[in-house]
């Protein structure tokens, strides 16, 4: 009977033992999946990604959150590129990363010298606060975007930019109408 007890003890202990390590575990893992990081510059993608490499060596694309550059494609595509060379290329910065987007790339907020370059972005006219289903999710962005327009900095000197948005949609439309003119000919 005393081993039944003693044995008991020691398994309900293990449980709580196993409960804590299994806690931990899950605590340290998620916190390493999204932490923040510093590193070079070695790519600028396009208006709002770039390429950085760690202290480890290890690449990572981060995607600039809360903004939208032009696409390479479309008017001040390959200036907004090169306004965010410009500003970070070669260059240590720090990311605070915020989550995975669904192309696995980091997305984040870059600080070179304390300074926020996604809102540098958005500030000089090279990016359109980001917007979800019509609807901008910070608001410091999008004063930032209202400012740039009203004083008509980079892209806002067009008489009518098109916001990325737009133009993604409108290029998806095209590539639907040309896949329905192919097979209509068939």
């Amino acid at each position: 009977m005393l081993k039944y007890i003693s044995d008991s003890l020691f398994l309900s202990s293990l449980k709580k033992y196993l409960n804590i390590v299994l806690l931990l575990i899950f605590i340290i893992s998620s916190q390493q999946a999204y932490a923040d990081f510093r590193g070079k510059v070695v790519k600028v993608i396009d208006g709002d990604t770039v390429d950085i490499l760690t202290s480890k060596k290890e690449k990572i694309r981060v995607r600039l959150t809360d903004i939208d550059a032009p696409e390479r494609s479309q008017p001040y595509g390959g200036k907004a590129k090169n306004k965010l060379a410009q500003l970070i290329a070669g260059q240590h910065v720090f990311v605070k990363e915020s989550k995975k987007d669904i192309y696995r790339r980091t997305l984040g907020t870059i600080f070179y010298n304390n300074v926020n370059i996604n809102a540098k972005m958005v500030e000089t006219g090279y990016a359109w606060a980001y917007r979800y289903k019509n609807v901008a999710n910070n608001p410091r962005m999008l004063q930032l975007e209202r400012k740039a327009k009203q004083e008509q900095r980079g892209l806002w000197r067009d008489k009518k930019p098109i916001a990325p948005w737009d133009y993604r949609h409108k290029k998806s439309d095209l590539r639907d109408q040309n896949k329905k003119q192919i097979f209509h000919r068939w």
